[in-house]
């Protein structure tokens, strides 16, 4: 706590023999009165004690019979110790030595202290300095003391105050006392009925965080801040003074300042008013301390395949730039799991490794074969500006795994690690782009986790790509030049190697009297390879030239209608390949932004050949409300070409009628539908409609898809709807049924109640997979979430 105003503030006030009976008076008017014994001094009145502190006044009254001084006007007196007291009025009696100021004083320290004050009582026979009215201590650093009255005792350099006391320091917080002592010498304040406010940047992680302790006494050094009898919660307020979302309640909370640690004895953790979890001893950083060394919070798992279990994380704070986490999977039944994150930052670059170690099971049998279980992943990412002002990015990425199913039966999800995926790849790719230029360089190597895969690995060693645009100008419009180079190793002995030239002419926009905005296109693609077992290419050396060109010509239309801004463009695409081309087994959907490409396959390795014509249009509604859009493409070929892909529907004479829509009714429902019709007319080969409602409290995200025929063979719908009570509840359900098989394929079942401090959730979640060693489970699941300190999970009930 910065706002220590200890010590210093008053054991230097004291004034020691500051009017004694010896004094030299000085002034321009003096004026005697023998039968009374009182003189008066005017202008300029200067009294010095025999110690040498001086008191400057505009009048003076001296009673030497009754021992008397009264004092007004501009008074200051300094002492030899270059303390100085400020007020209007004040009385010196000099037998008692006791001065008194009345009305309004400002005492400032030798040490830039400042006290506001008013009838202020100098004691230096009984040694005390006192005031029963409202006084302000401010400090150097700007913190400021608000008493109601307060003694200080010289002789035992003690200072207190009786009544209402509040500290407020420079960072905003707020301690509120019934009362305070302050041992000047030893440096320390006693304080009861403690209420603390506290408004730090670094303990507040949301907007309405209120963190505050309340104790019944606290003692503050220099070192170390102990509550007694404490409790603490950064929680916002809740109407009629509720008990908060989660409180630490102690017997003691101690700040050590030097180790910057806030610990806890018998520390009780709360949730809404209900003890949860009991702690004999606990701590964690204070919010100054950006990171450090020490456990985190610990999680409970249970599942079908291990059994109970808990996971232990400690974090290791290496350096600024360095830090590792080891964490300790321990099972009832099964061997522990050891995993371990190794995170390092420099300047322009980043290193993070992932990697885990376990014995396998302990009981083995035909679905859990025995064995060490291991990961080892790293990815290294390097940004940076070469000399030349390019933009270059080098990375270089691990993946390993002991086991196929070891990342899913042991469910670990981390910055590198997902356990859902199936494909492990390491790889080392490096960019470099400027201007007009881009070059990639890549080589890669797969494995694929999935089961009844004969080889496992498939490489791509090297794979370059460059980009390159030869003339940009308002005569011959964009001519840019892609080349790419891959060599593929897959299924063992399979092996091609690709060079692919592409160079690609777009002209200027052509604007002709009718009205249409006209483009020619060219594509020039030189196609080199070599191939090995691979049965649709060639094995020995093959060079291809492939060449199309196309005109592309839009008409632009519009009109405005009751408000609203109708914009029609038909499009028709000519294009012309001659020659033919190699059978080509990939390829996705086709779509109306697809059909108006002058390339239409997937794969750069091959090139589209024959004429061809693309007719649709775009159709567009713009107003305040809504937006709607809507485009349709239909590709007619001169004849059939069966060496096209039939996901395409490119091999038919009449492709598929394609098109897309997307309905904005306002800022809270939209519509989405995309869909293939095939050449008949008649029958939809492909639908996807997706609607998203955001209703208030209520969201709706409803999908559906349907492939048939030469698309594929699916048919399910997806919901998920998000029900909001308030500001605080979300109920979430969300599931996916195939309509084939007349099942459900997944479904979550979800509530969580969210604030600024407090985040609590019920999960039901399905799994449904169930291979050699992994057995589907449904779960039940609570966790909790207590800000800052992290997530709490039960255990899984099956």
């Amino acid at each position: 706590m910065k706002n220590k105003l200890l010590s210093i503030i008053f054991s230097i006030l004291f004034l020691p023999n500051a009017l004694a009976e010896n004094l030299l008076i000085e002034a321009k008017n003096i004026s005697l009165d023998k039968n009374t014994d009182i003189s008066i001094f005017k202008d300029e009145v200067i009294v010095t004690t025999e110690d040498n502190n001086i008191i400057k006044s505009d009048y003076v009254e001296y009673n030497k019979k009754k021992g008397f001084l009264k004092l007004k006007n501009n008074i200051v007196v300094k002492d030899n110790q270059n303390n100085i007291i400020e007020t209007d009025y004040a009385e010196y009696y000099v037998s008692d030595k006791l001065f008194k100021s009345k009305g309004a004083t400002k005492i400032t320290t030798s040490e830039e202290y400042v006290i506001q004050g008013e009838d202020i009582n100098f004691d230096n026979k009984k040694r005390f300095i006192n005031s029963k009215k409202s006084s302000i201590i401010k400090d150097k650093d700007e913190n400021k003391i608000f008493l109601e009255n307060f003694e200080y005792q010289i002789v035992d350099n003690i200072f207190k105050s009786i009544g209402f006391v509040k500290i407020n320091d420079n960072m905003g917080n707020v301690y509120e006392f019934s009362q305070i002592y302050i041992d000047t010498k030893k440096k320390e304040i006693l304080g009861t009925d403690i209420k603390g406010f506290l408004n730090q940047s670094g303990l507040k992680f949301n907007a309405n965080n209120k963190p505050r302790v309340f104790a019944n006494t606290i003692k503050l050094t220099e070192e170390k801040t102990s509550f007694n009898k404490s409790i603490f919660t950064l929680c916002d307020y809740r109407e009629n003074d509720k008990c908060p979302p989660w409180s630490i309640q102690a017997t003691e909370m101690l700040h050590d300042n030097k180790k910057k640690t806030i610990y806890y004895d018998n520390a009780v953790i709360k949730v809404y008013d209900i003890p949860i979890f009991y702690f004999p001893k606990l701590s964690h950083p204070d919010p100054t301390v950006d990171r450090r060394s020490g456990f985190l919070t610990p999680t409970l798992t249970d599942s079908k395949n291990l059994g109970p279990g808990v996971s232990i994380p400690y974090f290791f704070a290496v350096s600024k730039d360095k830090n590792f986490t080891l964490t300790n999977n321990i099972y009832a039944s099964e061997n522990p799991l050891f995993l371990g994150e190794y995170h390092q930052a420099f300047k322009d670059y980043n290193i993070l490794t992932d990697f885990g170690y376990t014995e396998g099971y302990k009981k083995n049998n035909s679905t859990k074969p025995a064995g060490n279980k291991s990961h080892f992943f790293s990815k290294f990412v390097k940004n940076f500006t070469g000399k030349d002002n390019s933009e270059n990015s080098l990375s270089l990425s691990v993946q390993d795994v002991s086991n196929d199913k070891y990342l899913k039966l042991y469910k670990i999800d981390t910055e590198l690690v997902d356990y859902n995926q199936d494909t492990l790849e390491s790889s080392l790719n490096f960019t470099r782009e400027k201007d007009d230029l881009f070059i990639g360089l890549n080589a890669s190597i797969y494995e694929t986790m999935k089961d009844n895969y004969n080889d496992k690995y498939e490489y791509i060693l090297p794979e370059v790509t460059f980009n390159k645009n030869l003339i940009s100008n308002e005569k011959i419009g964009n001519l840019d030049l892609q080349t790419n180079l891959k060599v593929h190793n897959y299924d063992t002995n399979k092996l091609t190697n690709f060079v692919v030239n592409d160079i690609e002419w777009n002209s200027n926009d052509i604007f002709l009297n009718s009205g249409l905005n006209t483009k020619i296109l060219g594509n020039v693609k030189n196609i080199n390879y070599e191939a090995k077992n691979v049965g649709k290419y060639k094995d020995k050396f093959t060079n291809e030239l492939y060449g199309a060109v196309g005109l592309l010509s839009e008409l632009n239309l519009q009109k405005m209608q009751g408000g609203s801004k109708h914009l029609l463009k038909p499009k028709m695409l000519l294009r012309f390949s001659p020659g033919s081309m190699r059978k080509e087994d990939s390829g996705t959907r086709l779509d109306p932004f697809k059909a108006f490409n002058m390339n239409k396959l997937d794969n750069i390795n091959n090139f589209e050949t024959g004429l061809s014509g693309t007719v649709g249009f775009d159709y567009q509604i713009k107003d305040e409300n809504k937006d709607f859009d809507f485009s349709v493409a239909q590709i007619i070929n001169e004849k059939e070409n069966k060496k096209l892909s039939s996901n395409t529907s490119l091999d038919e004479k009449l492709s598929d009628l394609v098109g897309s829509a997307t309905l904005n009714l306002n800022k809270k429902i939209s519509l989405n539908y995309n869909f293939a019709l095939d050449q008949n007319y008649n029958d939809l080969n492909y639908n996807d409609i997706g609607t998203s409602m955001n209703l208030g409290p209520i969201n709706f995200d409803f999908n559906y898809l349907q492939e048939r025929k030469h698309i594929g063979n699916q048919d399910y719908f997806t919901t998920k709807i998000d029900l909001k009570n308030k500001d605080d509840g979300l109920f979430s359900f969300e599931t996916k049924r195939n309509l084939i098989t007349n099942s459900a394929e997944f479904y979550n079942l979800s509530y969580e109640y969210i604030n600024d401090c407090l985040r609590a959730g019920l999960v039901y979640r399905r799994e449904f997979y169930n291979d050699s060693e992994l057995e589907a489970e449904d779960s039940l699941l609570f966790k909790i979430t207590l800000t800052p300190f992290g997530n709490v999970n039960s255990p899984t009930f099956k």
